[in-house]
């Protein structure tokens, strides 16, 4: 399956060379998935918002994309985050660490040095990484199933596609 994607970058007037060289590997300490190469998918808005909220100025490429079996797709393939469950497990049963303190990067870090990644890339879904307060119809459109209830459809999922 073929994917839109969108790099949010630093704008440091450099096109010709983002043209030339990228897309560009995130090294944030702080990257959710580890080190390597961050993309929002098919919704430029969450490239905008995230340049909005990250940099001073910011510029967004857009890029294609594969969706295959060299996906670890922990957002939309429950087999997938169940491997994820499984190995969380070894890892707490190892004493390796505490479910309290376990992270995500850390899980895909453990697999890399026992030689266990065999994906490419990982798509997943930041719950509450964007807030619902805010107020920005242009970012987040969820819509409710019934006006009883306060379940919701979320259109425009903030989901990340890493690459290493």
């Amino acid at each position: 399956m073929r994917l839109i994607l969108y790099q949010t970058l630093e704008d440091r007037g450099n096109p010709e060379e983002i043209e030339d060289y990228g897309p560009f590997i995130c090294r944030n300490k702080y990257a959710w998935l580890g080190l390597g190469y961050y993309f929002w998918d098919s919704h430029i808005e969450l490239g905008h918002w995230w340049g909005r909220t990250t940099y001073r100025e910011y510029i967004i490429c857009k890029a294609k994309g594969f969706y295959d079996e060299y996906c670890w797709d922990l957002h939309g393939n429950g087999l997938h985050r169940i491997e994820f469950e499984n190995i969380c497990k070894t890892i707490i049963d190892a004493g390796i660490s505490t479910e309290e303190d376990l992270l995500v990067p850390e899980v895909i870090e453990f697999l890399k040095k026992n030689k266990q990644f065999s994906y490419k890339s990982i798509r997943a879904l930041g719950i509450n990484s964007i807030s619902s307060k805010i107020n920005d119809t242009q970012l987040i459109i969820r819509m409710q199933f019934k006006k009883t209830h306060f379940a919701t459809l979320d259109l425009r999922p903030p989901i990340q596609i890493w690459a290493n």
